[in-house]
């Protein structure tokens, strides 16, 4: 029995004796290091929005060195027009709302107090899979009381889901699903891939009848879609999403087939009509109306994208205007009714103006999140515009001149002549002339789809650089949107001049202008006027070429040679008539 204890005793020794460690493998530690720093980096740019009072709250990520945050409509919503972020440093900003997105649960803050923020870096979201690690940092529960994020870690469960509208007008379309962890306070917060790449803005939880608390199912807003729109909301606008003017419904194959469509739809202008079959929306395929909705979602009003789709003569290729999904004033009422909650949020303090150091950075104008913005993206513009002022001609439109671009139908040795003066606007082209006044009457020559309306468009490039954008008439920055042939996002300006409405497309690096669309309404083409430019033309640093266009088709490429100023021509009346 002795020799038992002893032979126990002995074990017990040898159990409790100190134990080596195992070494790990080199690659665990390597990728746990790697996890570390990418979290690290990428809670850096995660910010925290608080009220006034610093009670309530959610989150945002900053993607701007000068202070532009991403974040949701619901959680800026509450807070009106003023709030202060707190980030990482564990410094708390003051900031203003830009411009809000209350379809798609957006919004755009700008932080104020330094120049050199830290910023996520923007992933891709299309690139997501199922089964992808990533991580959500923000601020559940108002638990980051020292501005240090809470970070969770996860799974993609899934993508390209969409949510619809529960009771609201928010709606969720192609996003991302994960089972990290988030709950009340993370929403407008960071979804990041594995590497620290900004792929999602937190959004949406499964909560109802759950007690608040997170059980493994939370949407992310997907990072294409928030900057797709964040141009525009850079504006300062309500910014709208879009509608195509037509629905779809699967037929007893199961395709997805027209099922309406409006005349006045540009779909049903570039010849979509009922019963054909959607293919290809974007870059995306099509083979449920659900994933028509999730695609569609993603894109802001006015862009055109490219649809593919298949009729009685085969498979078609066009490219299609989307349409606004509200009607005007609408995202008005709805957005005034949040802030007038937001304005009777208990103990929520408002300073004084006098003592508002941000006061001069809210403009209120019905259609804007913050006009203020909207003069600041105008301001940066005429400064691009500026920089660039070609060498003009002496005189002009409102001197006793007439400015005059001559040149000649691309391939063909027809001359092409446009002239403006203080009071009219004149084409010729070869020996066939036409005039129009210079404030209005020219509905009829863009809706008849004439060539003269490349006269006022190079009237108004003229007036662009010689007199500045804001002289023209009414003018409302929009935002960025994509142009056919061309690369990348360009700045659009809408100005408004009498019956016709001026979309100018301008580069985003040098301000040249890219294209010039004269509407006359929604339902009929506008003139669409693109504008080339040549470092070897004798007209550079003008345009070189422009083309003209009604739809898809282009009408009209002419090369200009020569610019150069007249004296004005006493003529009676209006010569050429109307078209």
């Amino acid at each position: 029995m002795a020799s038992i204890c002893l032979v126990l005793l002995g074990a017990g020794l040898a159990i409790g004796a100190p134990q080596q460690e195992p070494e790990l493998d080199p690659e665990v530690l390597s990728a746990q290091q790697k996890r570390v720093e990418a979290m690290r980096k990428a809670s850096m740019a995660t910010v925290g929005v608080f009220g006034l009072d610093s009670q309530g709250g959610g989150s945002g990520v900053c993607i701007s060195a000068d202070g532009y945050v991403l974040t949701n409509f619901h959680v800026s919503s509450p807070f009106g027009h003023r709030m202060r972020c707190g980030m990482n440093d564990g410094k708390m900003y003051e900031a203003v709302v830009a411009g809000i997105d209350p379809t798609g649960d957006l919004a755009v803050l700008k932080m104020y107090g330094r120049d050199d923020f830290p910023t996520a870096v923007i992933g891709d979201s299309d690139r997501v899979r199922v089964g992808q690690w990533c991580f959500a940092a923000g601020n559940p529960f108002v638990l980051a009381t020292n501005l240090q994020p809470t970070v969770t870690y996860g799974l993609i469960s899934g993508v390209r889901r969409y949510q619809y509208p529960s009771g609201t007008i928010l709606e969720y379309s192609d996003c991302i699903q994960t089972d990290a962890s988030i709950n009340p306070g993370n929403s407008g917060g960071p979804l990041f891939n594995a590497d620290g790449e900004l792929i999602g803005i937190n959004g949406r939880c499964s909560f109802e009848k759950r007690g608040r608390v997170n059980v493994g199912v939370g949407y992310a807003i997907s990072i294409k879609q928030a900057m797709n729109f964040y141009g525009n909301l850079r504006s300062g606008r309500i910014v709208d999403h879009a509608t195509l003017g037509f629905t779809v419904a699967s037929d007893p194959q199961g395709r997805v087939v027209v099922s309406n469509i409006l005349e006045s739809s540009d779909a049903y202008r570039r010849g979509l009509r009922y019963g054909d079959e959607v293919l290809r929306l974007g870059d995306r395929d099509i083979s449920t109306s659900n994933q028509l909705k999730n695609v569609l979602g993603i894109f802001p009003d006015y862009w055109r994208v490219a649809l593919r789709y298949r009729n009685e003569q085969g498979v078609q290729e066009s490219a299609i205007r989307l349409q606004s999904l509200h009607q005007p004033g609408e995202l008005d009422k709805i957005v005034e009714g949040s802030s007038e909650q937001g304005a009777k949020r208990p103990g929520e303090a408002k300073p004084a103006a006098s003592k508002d150091s941000l006061a001069e950075k809210y403009e209120s104008r019905r259609g804007f999140g913050n006009y203020y913005f909207n003069r600041s993206e105008l301001d940066r513009i005429v400064k691009l515009q500026e920089s660039r002022k070609p060498a003009l001609p002496t005189g002009g439109p409102d001197d006793a001149l007439q400015v005059r671009f001559v040149g000649s139908v691309l391939g063909e040795s027809t001359a092409v002549e446009t002239r403006f003066d203080p009071e009219k606007i004149h084409w010729a082209l070869a020996d066939k002339t036409s005039s129009v006044p210079v404030k209005g009457g020219w509905g009829s020559w863009i809706q008849n789809q004439d060539p003269l309306p490349i006269s006022i468009a190079m009237r108004l490039w003229y007036q662009w650089h010689e007199q500045g954008p804001r002289k023209l008439g009414e003018v409302i920055y929009i935002g960025q949107s994509p142009v056919l042939g061309k690369q990348g996002l360009l700045d659009m300006t809408r100005v408004v001049l009498g019956e016709v409405t001026a979309e100018v497309y301008t580069s985003l690096s040098s301000g040249d202008i890219e294209l010039i669309e004269l509407f006359t309404d929604r339902q009929t083409d506008p003139a669409e006027v693109y504008f080339d430019y040549d470092a070897a033309s004798p007209m550079a640093p003008m345009p070189s070429r422009v083309r003209l266009n009604y739809g898809l088709e282009s009408r009209l490429v002419v090369e200009w040679l020569k610019l150069d100023t007249l004296p004005v021509e006493k003529t009676e009346g209006v010569p050429g008539g109307q078209p």
